[in-house]
């Protein structure tokens, strides 16, 4: 299985074009997860702007490519002295399928000035059950251990508007900046555990870099705020590194997989 450096590889294709291979390790289902595919198109963006960390992002997802090749597309819309904004797409066949805004710069490993609040509980990590499946898909790449209280939505029960879990990379390496872009979108959806399955898919996610990462497994909470008659619900994330600082954030807007069903 390639690594997660090897599956955001990119080439210069022309000016403010370069080219990649959606890989299919990197994939939930038949489907490129958007977390990576949204990593993707912010390291070209970082390759494009000079920059080194995404401080924050914002993706609009319009349509779901297929694996295999893709072009993206940026394009800088501002150079400041602490931080560069760059337009980028991802297009298959001619068309967008992720729209982003990306804001790049540099952040440094100190401890945050102040922080609102501590790392919230969570189960220690090895009472923590392993969901990996044998498929050498992104669950072979990442290792996912879901806190067992907030899994009663696995055994068919409702289970409130959370879910917690840590995560290892499988090759031994350790989160950076454009992986805990994956990160903050690869828990079970919050709305699994108010009654509703199926495949819930994310029309906008915004991710913000709030620190680098120290070596070990990450911890991720993601709860929900609304859900809408209409399907239509809120996902907040918030991840923390091996000290119990807070490295990373989103908010997404998505849709039930049970709103998708009943239209």
């Amino acid at each position: 299985m390639g690594s997660f450096i090897d599956a955001l590889t990119t080439k210069e294709l022309r000016d403010g074009v370069c080219g990649s291979t959606l890989d299919p390790e990197w994939s939930l289902g038949k489907n490129p997860h958007g977390g990576y595919m949204m990593a993707l198109l912010t390291k070209a963006a970082l390759t494009a702007t000079e920059r080194s960390h995404p401080l924050a992002v914002s993706a609009h997802f319009l349509r779901s490519p297929e694996v295999g090749d893709v072009e993206l597309h940026t394009e800088t819309v501002k150079r400041g002295r602490l931080y560069t904004t760059a337009h980028a797409r991802m297009v298959q066949n001619g068309k967008v399928c992720i729209e982003a805004t990306v804001t790049a710069g540099e952040i440094s490993d100190a401890a945050h000035e102040w922080e609102a609040r501590e790392q919230p509980p969570i189960t220690p990590l090895d009472e923590c059950a392993d969901h990996r499946t044998p498929a050498e898909n992104l669950l072979g790449h990442i290792d996912v251990r879901l806190d067992p209280g907030s899994t009663a939505f696995l055994r068919g029960q409702t289970a409130g508007d959370e879910v917690r879990g840590w995560m290892r990379l499988t090759d031994g390496t350790d989160f950076d900046p454009l992986s805990l872009i994956i990160a903050v979108d690869l828990l079970p959806p919050t709305v699994f555990g108010l009654g509703h399955g199926g495949w819930c898919p994310t029309v906008e996610l915004t991710y913000q870099l709030r620190g680098l990462p120290a070596p070990g497994p990450i911890a991720a909470y993601t709860r929900c705020d609304a859900l809408s008659a209409d399907g239509w619900f809120n996902e907040d994330a918030v991840v923390y590194d091996s000290r119990g600082r807070l490295v990373a954030q989103s908010r997404q807007l998505a849709l039930s997989g049970n709103a998708l069903k009943a239209r």
